[in-house]
């Protein structure tokens, strides 16, 4: 008999913790929906991963016109790039939508006559600032450090250094083709254009620095 009362106790708890966090998710997911996390992440991570591509793309031609030929030094480059751009894009993110959020909840709390902070709402701004900081700041990282692939494969002598740097151009300018992609299927209009906008906007960079034998 107490067996089964204990039992029937320890099922009621469960029962009731399972029922708290399911609705503690459903609140949680609500109030992330209302801080748009999704499409703010999103816009973060493609203007700076953009950005940081294009950033490189500058490196590549500038490296490569002043003749370096160490792959160790290429591949050292692109390491500290990524981490600088992570570092960058996430603190600096971090810091903007943080001050943006608190703003937010402070104008609720002025509309609503109560402290927020320890609300749904308020934990949500809270950690949608860090999602999204997290998300602008590790995906241009990411990016830039495929770009170290070629090198690496020169550093083992599966490539020439030459080729190295070709196929490392033609990564980035892909890149960027399908950043511009991307952002044609989210305004509904050519993906085809959108990307090739992207590539010429590479391309010009590639023509303007050869030319002027940047170095």
């Amino acid at each position: 008999m107490v067996e089964e009362s204990v039992r029937d106790r320890m099922h009621d708890l469960i029962r009731d913790f399972r029922e708290s966090a399911e609705d503690f998710v459903e609140g949680f997911q609500m109030a992330i929906e209302m801080s748009e996390v999704k499409e703010i992440a999103r816009r973060m991570a493609v203007t700076n991963s953009f950005d940081s591509i294009l950033t490189m793309l500058g490196v590549l031609i500038g490296s490569y016109v002043s003749g370096l030929r160490d792959p160790k030094v290429m591949i050292n480059v692109f390491l500290g790039g990524a981490l600088a751009i992570a570092m960058s894009g996430t603190l600096g993110t971090y810091m903007t939508e943080r001050a943006e959020r608190i703003s937010k909840v402070k104008e609720l709390e002025t509309a609503v006559l109560m402290d927020l902070d320890e609300t749904i709402v308020g934990k949500a701004e809270k950690i949608s600032a860090l999602l999204i900081a997290l998300i602008s700041g590790i995906t241009p990282a990411l990016v830039v450090l495929s770009l170290t692939a070629p090198f690496l494969m020169a550093e083992l002598k599966f490539l020439s250094l030459e080729h190295a740097f070709i196929v490392s151009i033609g990564e980035t300018l892909i890149t960027m083709f399908l950043i511009g992609v991307y952002l044609g299927k989210i305004s509904r209009e050519s993906k085809v254009l959108y990307g090739l906008v992207y590539v010429a906007l590479g391309v010009v960079l590639l023509l303007i620095m050869t030319s002027l034998g940047v170095g």
